[in-house]
């Protein structure tokens, strides 16, 4: 056989063998591609969650940096009844007319706790609950039972049924 022949021959086998190396190396491209993708994954879902992370923290910190301006603004108006009020009294008006405009603010107020989830505790008359009242003394006191409230000393408020404030009373003895 002659050497064109051999060459001849053997052509089909070395571009067979150059195909499938191209091949080879095109399928080593894609993964590592894949591989280099793979491994970079963990590390866009670290920056993700790093990122969802302080995004939270940063609406938390706002909403509860501005939790209560709703409940302020609400209360504002009540506020400035009590300095007309108060500057109504310094200008000489009548002093039944000044506390009727007190006492007005004041409900506003009440109302205004109450929309937001705050209560008074009812205390005179009630038995003394500690888990609701303060005792502060004891007093004799004709026709009460004893351990009974017969004096609130100063108001309690529950929020939504935690307490916020315990009322400090006198207890009949």
């Amino acid at each position: 056989m002659s050497e064109k022949e051999k060459k001849h021959a053997d052509g089909p086998q070395v571009n067979e063998v150059e195909s499938a190396i191209e091949i080879l190396e095109k399928k080593l491209a894609e993964t590592e591609v894949k591989l280099k993708d793979a491994l970079e994954q963990p590390l866009r879902l670290k920056a993700d969650f790093d990122n969802t992370k302080k995004r939270l923290e940063r609406d938390k910190m706002d909403a509860i940096k501005y939790a209560n301006e709703r409940l302020l603004a609400e209360i504002l108006p009540a506020l400035d009844s009590v300095d007309r009020a108060l500057a109504s009294l310094s200008e000489g008006h009548d002093p039944e007319k000044v506390k009727q405009g007190l006492r007005m603010a004041q409900d506003d107020l009440h109302k205004v706790l109450e929309l937001h989830g705050v209560e008074v505790i009812k205390a005179v008359g009630n038995e003394f609950d500690p888990r609701f009242h303060e005792a502060v003394a004891t007093v004799a006191a004709d026709g009460v039972k004893e351990g009974f409230v017969v004096e609130e000393v100063q108001k309690g408020y529950v929020l939504n049924g935690r307490l916020i404030r315990p009322s400090r009373v006198k207890i009949a003895q």
